[in-house]
């Protein structure tokens, strides 16, 4: 459902010193109704929206008195209100469809404000709204938790009149008013179910568009026609089963889903604003990369110097974050799409390929590790002699993905240095987990690097070597159907008995 098709509904772009204005509501009463879930919204949720707040205050330069300028607005989401005239009170009242959980911790925010002695003059042309709320005792619990952390953010030196200003005069929500009640549920599905509400890779699109400086508005032109081309499926799927794992697990942390609440770990530093001493190098890669590029000389050599980007590194807000994006998209589409051909000579892309008999394998290369090139031959193929009939299976997906994930890993961190025998390690430890265990689920993948987390492993380690000298155990149990090709594997590495 469009806005187009709702009757008789209203729509405006507000404030939000109007929006959560006692004098916006002389006339109705601003209501959470009975129907709505509780307030859930943790300590994280709190600590998300004001570390924003305090950055997107700071990235447009917002001072006291900063006059209105549309490109200074920021917006934070959506409310719908269903406006109707209570039967017993006569009074009228704006019940508060969608966006409870945020609506309530920015009045806490508010009330916090209004009752420090530090924003007097804020509050002086503002009194923030009182909102009804329904009997509910987690709702006054999780409030009252909130508002203790809420408060000593306030008071803290971070939350400034500049950023209070900043919340009041210059962040706005889209307010959606509608007078039937089936119609203000519509709306709400349609805005959380029905495609309208954004994907996660769209919010960091919007994201990073932003970090964009004015001296390269040409250039983010071309980056959005290059960003609407690609395919939003595997955009979904490169964030959510290969860069967010990766860099969770890198870090020890567990990566079940992706979702809007976990953007932040693709949002890194903005080189323009900043200098603490852990940027400066990458400011020398950002812009020796950039000088050696757009030199003179590269008229007549023709030479580039690509950006020597890396997996688990601190990103770059802006341009760098797309080239990032695109850097790997490149390196892992032979995994998402087993039957492209390869043009290049690297291992990572022609093993990943079926068309292992047209790219020019180094048959010294297949010589030295055959077992690394049969892996592969057994996850991606049905030939004669390497049965794996279970590939299909879900969890075996799973245990596919983290393969194929650390795999990229080690590739992105030591090159072609060992790789064979860094598959032949990397399937080990994975496929320990297909053999010991009959039913594999997500759960199953996280306890299994929470155990030996090789991801984490790798990160530290200094060369190849230092990586796989670590012992795999072997499986401690074989009882799985339809493994043949992987229990074969397992024989020739010497990991099961003959």
């Amino acid at each position: 459902m469009t806005p187009s098709n709702v009757n008789n509904a209203g729509y405006k772009v507000i404030k939000i010193s109007e929006f959560l204005s006692k004098e916006e509501y002389l006339d109705k009463k601003l209501v959470i109704p009975v129907y709505q879930r509780p307030y859930r919204w943790t300590a994280t949720n709190i600590v998300d929206l004001l570390s924003d707040l305090y950055y997107q205050c700071k990235r447009m330069g917002h001072r006291l008195g900063s006059p209105d300028n549309p490109d200074n607005f920021y917006r934070l989401g959506t409310v719908v209100l269903h406006q109707y005239v209570n039967n017993r009170s006569h009074q009228t009242n704006a019940d508060l469809v969608d966006g409870q959980q945020r609506t309530l911790t920015l009045l806490l925010i508010m009330k916090s404000a209004f009752e420090s002695n530090r924003f007097a003059e804020q509050f002086n042309s503002f009194m923030p709204l009182e909102i009804e709320l329904p009997d509910c005792s987690e709702t006054q619990e999780n409030l009252s938790k909130n508002y203790e952390l809420i408060r000593r953010h306030v008071n803290s030196p971070e939350f400034t009149p500049e950023v209070l200003d900043f919340l009041l005069n210059h962040c706005e929500v889209v307010q959606v008013t509608l007078h039937d009640l089936s119609e203000a549920f519509q709306f709400f599905d349609s805005q959380n179910a029905r495609g309208l509400d954004l994907n996660p890779h769209d919010l960091l699109k919007a994201f990073h568009l932003r970090e964009f400086p004015d001296s390269e508005s040409l250039l983010k032109q071309s980056v959005v026609e290059f960003w609407e081309q690609q395919n939003t499926k595997s955009l979904e799927l490169l964030f959510a089963n290969y860069l967010y794992p990766i860099r969770r697990w890198s870090l020890g942390k567990q990566a079940v889903h992706f979702s809007k609440s976990e953007v932040n770990v693709f949002k890194g530093m903005k080189l323009d604003s900043d200098s603490y001493p852990f940027q400066q190098n990458l400011k020398i890669i950002h812009n020796t990369v950039d000088s050696y590029n757009h030199h003179a000389h590269r008229l007549l050599d023709q030479q580039t110097m690509a950006y020597p980007f890396q997996l688990t590194q601190t990103l770059i807000n802006g341009r760098r974050f797309f080239e990032w994006v695109a850097h790997y998209q490149k390196m892992i589409q032979p995994l998402l799409n087993k039957n492209i051909g390869s043009n290049s000579q690297e291992w990572l892309y022609t093993i990943t390929s079926n068309h292992h008999t047209e790219t020019g394998i180094s048959i010294k290369e297949i010589a030295k590790r055959p077992t690394a090139f049969n892996i592969f031959l057994v996850l991606n193929t049905d030939l004669p002699g390497y049965s794996y009939k279970g590939r299909s299976r879900r969890g075996d997906q799973y245990v596919r993905r983290m393969f194929d994930a650390l795999v990229l890993c080690y590739y992105d961190r030591f090159g072609s240095h060992n790789l064979p025998r860094a598959i032949e390690y990397i399937f080990i430890w994975a496929y320990s987990l297909r053999l010991e265990k009959k039913s594999v689920y997500l759960e199953s993948i996280e306890k299994h690097i929470g155990t030996d987390n090789l991801f984490e492993r790798l990160q530290q380690s200094l060369s190849s070597v230092d990586f796989l000298s670590k012992p795999l155990p072997q499986p401690k149990k074989v009882d799985v159907t339809n493994v043949e090709g992987i229990r074969e594997l397992f024989t020739k590495l010497g990991y099961l008995p003959t």
